[in-house]
């Protein structure tokens, strides 16, 4: 009986010296975050907005932290294989990834086979920012107005077809909610890519691409394009002459793509914190806010329950859009 009492008196000291052993060495790596080169992964190619959210966020984070904070391109699969590499790295909040909705409320519902589990391994951290969605036709085309473009695209059923840059993407699926409410018939042509999809509506293969303001601003502002009506509920201060699609015959329509921080679940909150507050200075700055209000991107941060319930709230709807338009990957 002796030796028993002594064999759990020794196992309890172990337990309880492994137990604080862990918590000191745990809360160690916390106050020393970061020990190494923190990776933000951008979910798309440079030069896109993720691409400048996540180099706004890598700026501001070396600044404001002192240790470096590098940007990675790392596009493909609406956002998955970023996701991946994050949601298979240590929960030590060395890896982040900047992205459009896609992981957070999209990809379960396009995709058979996600290499990990959105809602268990996904840790939405903050929004970012929107870029509101713009109509966009050749300038040489006859039509001047949303109205007109309503009514000439449904006495030509099947005969146009419309741009995207690929199948998930919020244009795609923004024209696919707008085919749906205003009963329109065209025909889909994903493309890889943004640039792919607006050089061919510029080339005359496709008439119309529901684009984001960002992209689609300087050839409207150059008389390339016209602008027809924005996917927003109020009008928008790059475009202000524009009406919504709400507005202007589809009421109740309303899609803005967005734009997010997140990383893997059990990254310790205090890093998730840290990192937060270092993205949501990157957004609030100044001469930034100005950067993007220029590029037709409106600045917009939530975090924590309220960016949660947001998620939920997209994931919703977008499953809904994707149910009915019959879209899938894989």
């Amino acid at each position: 009986m002796q030796k028993i009492h002594c064999l759990f008196r020794v196992n309890l000291i172990c337990f309880l010296f492994f137990h604080v052993f862990s918590s000191s060495a745990q809360t160690l790596a916390i106050q020393n975050w970061p020990e190494k080169p923190v990776r933000i992964f951008s979910t798309s190619p440079p030069g896109g907005t993720i691409d400048l959210l996540s180099r706004m966020i890598s700026q501001e984070c070396t600044q404001t932290i002192g240790k470096p904070f590098v940007v990675e391109n790392k596009p493909g699969a609406n956002g998955n294989i970023a996701a991946d590499m994050v949601v298979k790295g240590p929960p030590d909040g060395h890896t982040w990834f900047v992205t459009l909705p896609g992981i957070f409320a999209i990809n379960r519902f396009l995709f058979k086979n996600i290499p990990f589990d959105t809602d268990k391994d996904i840790l939405p951290v903050t929004l970012l920012a929107e870029s509101p969605l713009v109509l966009v036709i050749k300038s040489n085309q006859p039509i001047q107005s949303f109205p007109e473009f309503l009514k000439w695209v449904k006495a030509n059923p099947g005969k146009f077809s419309y741009s995207s840059a690929g199948i998930g993407t919020t244009g795609h699926l923004g024209m696919e909610l707008l085919k749906q409410m205003a009963n329109l018939d065209i025909l889909h042509v994903p493309y890889k890519g943004t640039a792919a999809a607006m050089n061919d509506l510029l080339a005359g293969q496709v008439q119309m691409m529901l684009d984001n303001t960002t992209s689609a601003i300087s050839h409207i502002r150059s008389g390339q394009l016209r602008g027809l009506a924005v996917g927003e509920k109020q009008r928008i201060t790059a475009l202000p002459d524009l009406p919504t699609i709400n507005e202007s015959g589809v009421p109740g329509f309303e899609v803005s793509p967005w734009f997010a921080l997140g990383t893997r679940t059990g990254v310790p909150k205090e890093i998730v914190n840290k990192m937060n507050t270092c993205a949501v200075g990157a957004i609030n700055n100044v001469d930034n806010q100005k950067r993007l209000s220029n590029a037709g991107i409106n600045p917009r941060v939530l975090s924590d329950q309220a960016f949660i319930n947001f998620v939920k709230s997209e994931s919703s709807k977008w499953g809904e859009i994707i149910k009915k338009s019959g879209a899938t990957l894989d």
